[in-house]
Order: C-alpha cells, then structure tokens, then sequence
C-alpha cells in the first residue's frame, strides 16, 4: 500500500525543484473512491507556486510569425531590449504596458531569443514554465527555482496592492536564478513597476503591433494560408459572393483578437460558406443582432422575447413566450382575437435567430449568438439593466421556470462580467437585492469561482471573496465563498483558497459555512493532491493561542476546526491515512498529529466533534481500516494526563455501554492493557 522514497537536499515537483527539501515522503494510500492514489508529501518545507509550460503552439508563433512592425509603423524592438535586460545578468526583466500591448508574447519571444547566446557558451535552451501567483500575501520564497529554466509572471493585477519591497525581493530572486542559468520575466501594467532606483533597469514597455500585421503573419508564416493575405490588405475589393475580410480588422485591435481571427480564417478557408460562419463567429454575430434590434426599435415585445430565449435556452417556446411578458410587465391581452393575430410564436423567435424544434428554442447552430445577445442589451440599452436584474430574480426563484437553467444564466453573466472587467454585474452574495439562486447557491459558486480565475476580473474578485464575503457573519454569504473554494479555483490557487478557508473558520459562528469549508480542506488534499500544503497551513494556523497577538485566538479557532475537519473519517478517510501514512516514515508528522489533539481537545465548544472523530479512529484501527498499533500508539499519547478532558474520558473511560460498538470496547481493552500491563506472577 505504501512506498518510501528519500532524497536529501532535493525534490522535483512536476520538473522544479525546491531547494532545502531536507526530506520528502511518496506514501500510496487508496482515496474514497476506492481507487489508488500517490501524493508526494513534502513535509518540511514550504510548496512552491504551481507552474505549467509555456504552450508550444505559443512559442512556435512568437518564433515564425513575429511581427517587428506597430501600429505607427514604427520598428518594435521590445523583445531585443528584454533580451539585453537578461543578458547583463540580472536574471530578472520587467514587461510592462497596459492589456492589449502584447506583454506576454514579448516575455516568450525574448525567452526564445536567448538560445543563441546561451548555445555560444554551451548551455542548452531554457525551458519556459508560466508561475500562477497563488500566494495570499506575495511572498517571494514561494518562487520556483530550477535551473535552465525562463520563468514568465503575470502580476498586472495585482501588483497595486503590493508591498514597497517586493519589487527589491524579485531583483533579489532574479540574481540567484542568474547563479544556476534562469531568469524571470514579470508581466505587469503600465505604471506598476518602480520607475526609480535600481529595479527601473529592468523594465521594458510593451508596444502592440499592428494588427493587419500580425494577423497576415500569422496566416501566411504559421498557418500556412498565404491566399487569404491578399484580401486582407485595406484596398481589397471583395469580388462577387466573396467575404470582406479586410474590414475585421481594426487599428486598436488586441493582439489576441488578432490571432484568434487568423486561426479562425485559416480553418475556414476551403470555402466561402465556411469563411462566413468564421466571420460571424468572430465578430460575435455583431451584424446580425445589430440588424435584429435595428428593425425591432418599435417592438419591444420581440427584444424581451429574445433575451427570455436566450437565458431560458431549451425551454419551451410558451415557457420563453411567459417569461418575456414576465420582463415587460404589461397586462397581457389574452382574448381569442388578439391570440390570432400577428405572427406565430415559432416564426417570431425564428426571426429572433433561434431554433425551435421539439418544443424546444434553442441557439445550438450560431455558437456565442446567445452572449452577443446579453452584451448588445447589456450595452447598447443600459437603462434597462436594472428591470433586468429585477426579472432575473423572479425568474430564478425556486419553482420558476429560470430555476433549472442557473448554470447557463451564471455563465452568461460571469462572461458579461469579465470582458467589461465589472465585477458588479455578478449577483454578490453579500446584496440582500440580488437573485438568491444566483448569489448563494451552488450555481453562484461556480460562477464566482469563473470569474476568480480571470486574468484580469480575477483579483478584484478574490479581494472580494477574501475580505467581505469569507469573513461575513451572514453563513449563506461565508458558505458560497466556501463553495467557490472547492472547485476550479481551488484546483488552481489552492494556496488563495486556504487563505480564504482560514478566513470562514475563524468566525464566531458554528455553521453550514463550517461545515462546506471542511469539505473544501479534505478536497484540496483528496481530488487536487495537495496534503502538504493544506497540512502546513493548518499546523500554522492552529499554534499557540496567544491573546496579545490580534487575530491569534480566531487564527487558532480556524486551525482546530480545520484539523477535525482533516481528521474526519466519517467524511472521507484518505486525507487520516495519507498522513499516517507519512506519520510512520516521519517521527516529526506524528508529533504534529498529536500536537493537533492536544492543541484541540481542550476547546469545549468542539468536544463533541473532537469525541466522536477519535472514536472514529478507534473504531477503524480494530477494523483494519487504519493500522491498529499505530493509532492505539497515538491515541495513548494523546490522552496521556487529559482525563480531565470529556472526550478523553469517553475514550478511556467510557459513556453508556450499550451504545458503544463492540470495536470501541475493544479497542479501550487495549489501550488499558497498553497502560496498565497484567502483573506477573511471582516465582515461587
């Protein structure tokens, strides 16, 4: 079931390496599941911030289809100048520039630049690896540090709120990456980085390039799609029944616009038919709803019957036809002239863009029609927004007919949120006013959980999720934030979400909040392999509880619920037997362990929990499923002198007997056996 595997001084996680791992563990435990799972346990020593390569598709890009040329028409020399930059040795440069400017491919063309004077000194090509900055405050020991390797870090939006000296840190981290043949490229704004003293050498101004440049570079050097460049170029007249691809192209077009428009074109350039449905996918369907809400201004019940479709998608055409009237909020004429006149329903929503078929509507044949929709209203008739959110909220009431398709309307809105980099389109959890189903529920979750993740909405919401809703005194508010910390977003900033779980088990309150928060604990140990980190971050919080220093008592209360939390076998046992796993291999692992209890057991408020979990273990230790003389070694030094203590009398001493399994009775049998050893009869 196990293997040990020790190496001194040094660990590679997923091809880093973190220096001063004095020892790591591999144990193979089996999860709830049933199934078999391998974690790596480095006990001693902080976890690195994640990394993932740098996409090939990306590098093959930046080496084949750079574009030297910007939007003046000036020579752009970006990424020369971030190469020079490294070259002085520093190990550390600085792209800076506002969203649009093509910070990050400058950083992966620089890095790419580099193999030939790194081949002149015989050294090999840097691998490239994005860090994710999942740190809560930055912290930078938390950096990787490999060798050969060209770091890229993106902290555009959250450089504001850090401190005076982190920039001097990074400077400090560039030079030992120097030492062992690395570097580190930092991606931030405009005006994030120190335009003074030392650090200001390493910055670099991104500049964008041209647009109609690269998207003819990309096409003709990468995709290999040469005819198509031609009628791209401004003075292309399109022949007949032909597309016009030059006008998709604009001046202030993002670099990533520009690209997704050339692969789109490449992929559709066998035929017309094919180019027209890449157009319209482009331009998000921008000609057709334009041309849909320009000859319905005098029909207001067509528009209404058009968002209902969109948020309702796979309703029924009578259900979406209710819920438009619903928006509108006139009183309906429901006699059998009006019924029969004007157009059919079908025909309507037809004209609206949709599908109906089954008794269903439907926008599954124009893909991102439906958002296009969203973002023209949202937009283009602002006034509107509030009656929307309004509708919204009676449409997603439990029983209504918006209540199944939750997901869809958080989707939309999450999307809506981002591109507008406008965190208040989100339903919050903490506004009594906003949809409840879509601002404390499960579907909420999932929607901030999106929106925490982008690259750029992201850090206003993890702010949010930190600091208002985390630490809310409202349990649905502190449950969602909770709930978000389970999901996608703990898979990727799982060092964020601890932040923030700390922040909900801190709370006076004994609550579902709790409850949902203990769940995202054993699922960053159980589904995203994150024992070690989880593990260390709940010893810390535990600690003294030291009432001179503010925050130490709640911080304390947030580490003994977290370690029952852990230790709950009843919830899931693989997190209590990947630790004594590592216990049985670490004598440092068992003192934590025991530390844990001991630092637990004397809080009343969770004597209870703290009973019944060590009865838990009790029970699975003669059942075989956890190692019998390894618990009953611990739990003896865990009640050693805490009799006093009640769930420590329910152990060794015991409640009612006829409420206690036959396993509990046996395992007190042993624990008193260990403790109080038959006398041995003397010799006669």
């Amino acid at each position: 079931m196990e293997r040990l595997m020790e190496e001194p001084g040094l660990e590679s996680f997923g091809g880093q390496r973190a220096d001063g791992n004095h020892r790591s563990v591999v144990v193979q435990a089996q999860a709830a599941d049933g199934a078999n799972a391998v974690a790596v346990v480095n006990i001693h020593e902080k976890e690195l911030l994640p990394v993932h390569s740098v996409e090939p598709s990306v590098i093959s890009v930046v080496r084949q289809a750079w574009v030297r040329i910007d939007r003046d028409g000036e020579e752009v020399l970006a990424a020369e100048a971030v190469r020079d930059v490294l070259l002085r040795g520093g190990g550390l440069a600085v792209v800076a520039g506002d969203e649009g400017t093509g910070r990050y491919a400058t950083a992966v063309r620089a890095l790419t630049m580099m193999d030939k004077p790194r081949r002149s000194e015989g050294r090999p090509s840097l691998e490239l690896w994005q860090i994710t900055p999942d740190w809560d405050p930055p912290d930078s020991s938390l950096l990787p540090i490999g060798e050969n390797c060209g770091y890229l870090l993106n902290v555009s939006a959250e450089i504001a709120d850090w401190s005076k000296e982190m920039p001097s840190k990074l400077s400090g981290h560039g030079r030992r990456l120097a030492e062992i043949g690395s570097c580190l490229i930092v991606i931030a704004g405009r005006d994030g980085w120190p335009t003074m003293g030392h650090e200001a050498a390493a910055v670099v101004q991104a500049r964008p390039p041209a647009p109609r440049h690269l998207v003819s570079s990309h096409l003709s050097l990468f995709h290999r799609r040469t005819e198509l460049v031609e009628r791209l170029q401004s003075g292309y007249e399109p022949k007949e029944n032909q597309q016009d691809l030059a006008q998709l192209v604009t001046d202030g077009m993002h670099p990533a616009d520009a690209a997704e428009l050339a692969r789109l074109l490449a992929g559709a350039a066998d035929s017309e038919q094919e180019l027209a449905a890449a157009v319209e996918r482009f331009t998000g369907w921008r000609d057709y709803v334009t041309g849909f809400f320009g000859r319905t201004v005098e029909r207001p019940e067509d528009r209404a019957l058009l968002l209902a479709a969109v948020l309702l998608e796979g309703a029924s055409p009578s259900q979406v036809h209710q819920a438009a009237r619903d928006l509108l909020g006139e009183k309906v004429d429901d006699s059998v002239r009006n019924a029969l006149s004007g157009l059919d329903l079908g025909s309507r929503l037809r004209d609206a863009g949709a599908k109906v078929s089954d008794n269903k509507v439907t926008f599954t044949h124009r893909p991102g029609y439906g958002y296009a929709v969203l973002r023209h209203i949202w937009t283009e008739l602002a006034d509107a927004q509030s009656h929307i959110r309004k509708w919204i909220a009676r449409i997603t009431a439990k029983g209504e007919i918006g209540a199944d398709r939750l997901d869809t309307i958080a989707e939309l809105l999450a999307k809506l949120a981002a591109e507008h980099n406008d965190s208040t389109v989100l339903p919050s959890p903490a506004t009594r006013s906003a949809p409840a189903a879509l601002s404390r529920g499960d579907a909420a979750a999932r929607m901030l959980s999106s929106a925490a993740q982008h690259p750029v909405l992201g850090a206003t919401v993890r702010k949010q999720l930190r600091e208002n809703w985390a630490q809310s005194k409202d349990q649905e508010v502190a449950r969602v934030a909770a709930l978000v910390c389970q999901g996608t977003f703990a898979a990727r900033f799982p060092g964020q979400a601890l932040v923030r779980l700390r922040h909900i088990l801190a709370r006076d309150a004994d609550d579902q909040a709790n409850g949902e928060a203990g769940r995202a604990l054993r699922a960053l140990v159980s589904e995203h392999g994150k024992l070690a980190l989880t593990w260390a971050a709940v010893n810390d919080w535990i600690g003294p509880p030291d009432s001179s220093t503010p925050g130490r008592a709640s911080r304390s209360r947030a580490g003994r619920r977290a370690f029952l939390a852990l230790a709950d076998l009843t919830a899931d046992p693989y997190p209590t037997e990947l630790l004594l796993a590592a216990a049985r291999h670490d004598e440092s692992v068992t003192d934590k362990i025991v530390a844990g209890w001991n630092d637990t057991l004397p809080d009343k408020a969770l004597a209870h929990t703290c009973e019944s979990t060590l009865a838990a273990w009790a029970e699975a230790s003669i059942d075989g499923s956890l190692p019998g003389e390894q618990v009953l070694d611990l739990v003896e030094r865990i009640v050693s002198g805490r009799i006093g203590l009640d769930p420590v009398a329910a152990i060794v001493v015991g409640r009612e007997i006829d409420a206690e399994t036959k396993a509990m009775r046996e395992f007190r049998r042993r624990l008193i056996s260990r403790r109080f050893p038959a006398a041995r009869p003397e010799p006669s």
